[in-house]
């Protein structure tokens, strides 16, 4: 018998429960986030070392790595973007703001910029991709498979 009143009670709260609400079109959340573009857009106030801007730069990196696709202009687009943040803030302000992430998110900043020939002049930054954790990220997975 009580499992028939559980049951009454549960079917009574599903019938009664609202519909979620459709998320509007223009909301942000209702888009596909895109690595590339998150890091293009935040591009000027990271230049001007917005800790916010510069962190999703960072975490765009780390989103892009974890994608098992090969790259293409979505590469040149972030690579741009860290090289440009990298001249207008300087080797000490980056590497300060790079720093304060987590290893693993360091060691995606350090997949896109290591071999930068910037890095030669900048030896903060290139000391802490450096000393970043070597990880075998699904992109580089992608890229053995495709051969």
């Amino acid at each position: 018998m009580s499992r028939v009143a559980v049951l009454l009670l549960v079917t009574a709260a599903v019938a009664l429960a609202e519909k979620n609400e459709p998320a509007p079109v223009d909301a942000p959340y209702n888009k596909v986030f895109e690595p590339h573009r998150a890091c293009w857009e935040a591009k000027e106030l990271a230049k001007r070392g917005a800790p916010d801007a510069l962190r999703t730069c960072f975490l765009a990196a780390y989103v892009r790595v974890n994608q098992p696709f090969l790259g293409g202009e979505d590469f040149d687009v972030m690579d741009m973007v860290y090289d440009d943040v990298l001249k207008t803030l300087g080797d000490q302000k980056f590497a300060r703001s790079l720093s304060r992430e987590r290893p693993e998110i360091r060691s995606a900043v350090a997949w896109f910029m290591a071999r930068y020939p910037r890095m030669k002049n900048c030896p903060k930054t290139a000391k802490l991709l450096h000393d970043a954790p070597k990880i075998d990220w699904p992109v580089d997975r992608a890229y053995r498979n495709d051969r």
